[in-house]
């Protein structure tokens, strides 16, 4: 318990550290990253007698120094590249009465063809897990674990290929209209009836993931949707304005609103679990911090470079006939008090692939890849410019959100979340148009 309770201080030390060096910006890459480690390390704390499970010092000192790489990396970043930019006035006042839209008969379409593409992969799982099941969500359940399964075996997708590109294109929009959702939100200029449609769009990019009975997509669409909130308010009232403070309140809501949401959507998709919801919520935020550090003391052998934290990378080096394919898309169970899980934060996969100085390159690169699009293409650029990058940024956010449950390079460091990224983006360039009020005769045009 006492190796918990100084990793605790350890990790609010940092958090205060680079909330200062950032800015007193919260939603920062090293503030997001401190504050996740350290809610798991607390849920972690209440659990330890209920797990029975010693936590070692060695384990504290790797999440440590880890999450300081992190921090070190953004701030030197911020310092060094990005000084020169901060005394620069960027003036977002010029497009405070503009509007970020799209066509009506494009919003209509695009609502159409997700619907489109959403049942031809619902009409694909049922022809792929066959059988007289007649619960829909034992047919998501079913189809889950055979995906899963072919994951591991190293088999690739089980749908149709033109489905998976159909999704990809589903997925992708659900980002653009989620910024242009928050970007209008903020600025208070949307119609019900758009706000109807924009939100439909959003919930039936989600779908896909709900019919593979997993909740990732949830949970990286409202991290997208939080920080799209939160960069697109400091475009309209300045960074120099404090949201901080308000938007830790607004966390610490969103958290116990969509906690039981998330316990009971398990019966929803087929899967089950004999836990309560604290008990659930528990074992689901802090057991990755235990699972590390049973990683830490039976280490599983590494079998070839990147196969654990670069298992895309090294699918599309297969297909080129350049290394082994990898399969270790999921990572081994391992016992936690009465359960088994296989979560083990950010660390576990670069450990395992590239050892300890390697974990630590890796996480600076990764925090160094969030500043270069948070600071210099983002917070220090004009209007316009970023708003593509605002949308990638999102896409991406949730690696930050869960990193102190599971190293998600392998996701996003992949061909798929570059051609999302890139339909989001494109999407942007071609569907949307601008509307502000012309001050001088009160009536709106296009820009």
């Amino acid at each position: 318990m006492e190796n918990l309770i100084l990793l605790i201080i350890a990790e609010w030390l940092i958090l205060l550290y680079s909330f200062y060096f950032s800015g007193y910006d919260i939603m920062s890459p090293s503030c997001v990253l401190c504050i996740m480690f350290l809610l798991s390390t607390i849920f972690a704390l209440f659990n330890i007698d209920n797990w029975s499970m010693s936590f070692s010092l060695n384990t504290a000192l790797v999440i440590i120094t880890g999450i300081l790489s992190f921090s070190i990396a953004e701030i030197v970043f911020r310092y060094v590249f990005c000084e020169q930019l901060k005394s620069r006035h960027v003036n977002y006042k010029q497009c405070s009465n503009e509007l970020v839209l799209v066509s009506n008969w494009i919003l209509k379409g695009i609502i159409i063809f997700e619907g489109i593409a959403i049942y031809a992969y619902f009409h694909d799982i049922m022809g792929i897990v066959g059988g007289n099941i007649t619960d829909i969500s034992s047919y998501f359940h079913a189809y889950r674990v055979m995906a899963i399964n072919n994951l591991e075996n190293g088999e690739g997708a089980i749908v149709n290929e033109y489905i998976n590109v159909l999704l990809r294109f589903v997925s992708g929009f659900g980002y653009l209209f989620a910024f242009l959702f928050m970007k209008n939100i903020v600025d208070q200029k949307l119609t019900m009836v758009l706000k109807i449609q924009y939100t439909t769009i959003i919930v039936l990019s989600i779908l896909p993931s709900m019919m593979g009975a997993g909740r990732t997509g949830i949970l990286k669409m409202g991290s997208a949707l939080l920080i799209f909130y939160y960069i697109c308010w400091h475009m309209k009232y300045g960074w120099n304005k404090n949201l901080s403070w308000k938007y830790i309140r607004m966390g610490l809501i969103i958290f116990f609103v969509s906690a039981p949401s998330f316990y009971y959507s398990l019966e929803m998709l087929g899967r089950e679990t004999g836990l309560s919801l604290l008990d659930y919520i528990s074992d689901y935020v802090g057991s990755s911090i235990f699972l590390l550090n049973d990683y830490l003391q039976n280490p599983t052998v590494c079998d070839s470079w990147g196969e654990e934290a670069l298992f895309s990378v090294k699918k599309i080096l297969s297909s080129l006939g350049l290394a082994e394919t990898s399969t270790k898309y999921n990572l081994e169970f391992r016992r936690i008090g009465m359960l088994y899980s296989n979560v083990y934060t950010f660390f576990r996969r670069p450990i395992h692939d590239f050892g300890y100085f390697g974990m630590y390159v890796f996480v600076s690169l990764i925090s160094t890849l969030f500043s270069w699009i948070y600071y210099k293409k983002i917070k220090y650029q004009e209007l316009r410019k970023n708003y593509k990058w605002i949308i990638a940024y999102g896409y991406l956010y949730y690696w930050l959100v869960c990193s102190s449950i599971v190293q998600y390079s392998g996701n996003m460091i992949s061909f798929g979340a570059f051609v999302q990224i890139g339909i989001a983006v494109l999407g942007y360039k071609v569907f949307v148009k601008y509307e502000r009020v012309d001050n001088e005769n009160g009536k709106e045009k296009f820009i």
